[in-house]
């Protein structure tokens, strides 16, 4: 089974261990800056996800009755949930009349709830490195910064290195990178990323920054030089980054 993980191919196995590490890595991330969006929720509104997740479909009616308040105000709460995509509605008929409005929960509300996505992959890490050694994190992260490189390529299609640079770090910017670039001295270039979405990880792996470090410089083709770094209490990632024949 070592033999087969290490291999250059890629295999269902490997496949499995990438899903589970950087699948749930980047949405425990995203989850963590929810869950800081919906700490200034009103208590209201928190109540009311909390309800549609426990009950899966309510009317407002049943959810005034629920929190004790009138239906007119949760309404006014719905339709704020709504606009945010953490609440959708269903028109029901239940017998003669109207049909009623039934509440559920909306995709963006899945950001809401705790998710333990990141220990997931803290432990799988950990577990792989006991079973197989460090060469099979090496090999997954191998892979993750290839997939990132094709991810990422028919993305970035400038022709002057500050224009790829411009491109990488609205695609890293998206990703969560909090990615910006300037102008250095003497025809180079300072890249900074102050987030890290998966530093957690990231610190037991070292090999994880080493090839992000290349896929920089893959697709930017240029050279890129570490000034800083967040794994060693810096503020951010910063990179010199200068042409190729410089």
């Amino acid at each position: 089974m070592r033999d087969i993980i290490l291999s250059s191919g890629v295999n269902s196995l490997d496949k499995l261990i990438f899903s589970l590490l950087f699948a749930g890595a980047f949405f425990m991330t995203r989850t963590e800056n929810g869950t800081l969006v919906h700490k200034q929720m009103p208590a209201t509104r928190r109540k009311i996800l909390k309800l549609l997740k426990e009950n899966g479909q309510l009317t407002a009616d049943e959810l005034a009755k629920l929190l004790g308040i009138s239906s007119v105000a949760v309404r006014r709460h719905l339709t704020k949930l709504e606009s945010d995509n953490l609440v959708a509605y269903d028109e029901v008929q239940r017998g003669m009349g109207r049909p009623s409005f039934v509440y559920r929960l909306g995709e963006a509300a899945d950001s809401y709830f705790p998710r333990r996505y990141e220990e997931l992959a803290t432990d799988v890490l950990e577990t792989i490195t006991e079973l197989y050694g460090s060469d099979a994190i090496d090999a997954i992260f191998r892979m993750r910064s290839q997939q990132l490189i094709q991810n990422y390529r028919s993305q970035i299609t400038g022709r002057t290195l500050n224009e790829r640079l411009d491109q990488l770090t609205r695609l890293r910017e998206a990703d969560g990178y909090m990615s910006t670039w300037e102008p250095g001295e003497d025809d180079t270039f300072i890249l900074k990323e102050a987030n890290c979405p998966i530093i957690n990880v990231a610190e037991g792996c070292y090999s994880a920054c080493d090839y992000d470090h290349v896929m920089l410089e893959n697709l930017l083709d240029a050279k890129v030089e570490r000034k800083s770094h967040l794994i060693n209490g810096d503020g951010a990632c910063v990179y010199k980054v200068k042409p190729k024949n410089k």
